[in-house]
């Protein structure tokens, strides 16, 4: 659980970067805005903020896959290992039936015997 908290933190602080870059690419054109000079600067700036945040969503998204999947093949191995308990404590209760069955025939023929005895 510690793994998945750690990812979301970590998911959670890129997420805020994006918007960060975003906020100051946005607070740069506002300030050029009343120039046209830096017109091309701005819009490099919004590109590549947006571009980052792209990245960042697509990175939290393998992320997340990567998650699920890892999630998923535990639920498998738990599963089996599940199965191999039941398979074996069946088989060790199975054993135990029989072995009682045993001994108690083994009782019962002693008693039968002792009883003829007299």
């Amino acid at each position: 659980m510690s793994e998945h908290a750690s990812t979301s933190r970590s998911f959670g602080r890129r997420a805020l970067t994006a918007v960060s870059v975003l906020a100051i690419a946005a607070t740069g054109a506002a300030w050029s805005g009343c120039g046209d000079d830096n017109e091309d600067e701005v819009q490099d700036a919004i590109d590549n903020a947006n571009e980052q945040i792209d990245e960042a969503g697509e990175e939290a998204q393998q992320q997340a896959e990567e998650i699920t999947d890892e999630a998923q093949q535990q639920i498998e191995e738990g599963t089996e290992e599940a199965q191999e308990g039941a398979a074996e404590a069946t088989e060790e209760a199975d054993q135990a039936a029989e072995d009682g069955e045993d001994q108690a025939q083994e009782a019962q023929d002693q008693a039968e015997g002792a009883g003829n005895g007299y």
